[in-house]
């Protein structure tokens, strides 16, 4: 008798090769998939913070803050100084922020900041304008970011109190399946 392996027990053997070669390969590209949206993620993520850092940074050195209950419409009026008055506080609909920017100089205001939220085509965002520069707005969040909700919340301007602004966010980053996000920080100015 002649030592080997018969055709069905060859047959048996590939056919679990294949069937585990399979499983290993939906696996692998399973785990590439969430590799790639875990990045995908990140980095969105990472511009939402670049977002609120930015906004940090400017209402730690502003004052004056005025909260904008619409966004729409002319705002070049805040930029230039025409409309920018007393501080104005806001307890439940502020959804844009015009201030004053004291770095460069210390003692006075040199120019005027806008953040504000934006709605186009359905994709909300985070902009930015600046008296320094033109009054053009430009986005802080890309579009692979849908910020929802934008809310500044200024409780307490003059008075010799300091203000504090609380910024509240919440928006979804795009992708085959949406992931939800929510911030929110308190900033004290330092004048």
């Amino acid at each position: 008798m002649k030592k080997g392996f018969t055709l069905i027990e060859i047959m048996v053997s590939v056919s679990i090769f294949v069937i585990v070669a399979m499983i290993t390969t939906g696996a692998l590209i399973t785990i590439s998939d969430v590799n790639r949206k875990a990045q995908a993620i990140k980095i969105a993520m990472d511009n939402v913070s670049f977002a609120m850092d930015s906004m940090v940074t400017n209402l730690r050195e502003g004052a004056n803050y005025h909260c904008l209950t619409e966004t729409t419409g002319n705002l070049d009026g805040y930029l230039t100084g025409a409309s920018f008055g007393e501080p104005s506080p806001c307890f439940d609909n502020g959804v844009g922020l015009v201030f004053g920017d004291r770095r460069a100089g210390r003692g006075g205001i040199n120019k005027r900041i806008i953040y504000r939220f934006e709605e186009n085509s359905g994709l909300g965002s985070i902009q930015f304008a600046s008296s320094d520069a033109s009054s053009n707005y430009v986005s802080l969040t890309s579009p692979e970011v849908d910020i929802d909700f934008l809310r500044f919340y200024v409780p307490n301007v003059g008075n010799g109190e300091v203000s504090r602004v609380t910024i509240v966010i919440r928006g979804k980053v795009s992708g085959k399946t949406p992931t939800e996000f929510n911030l929110q920080t308190t900033v004290k100015s330092n004048f």
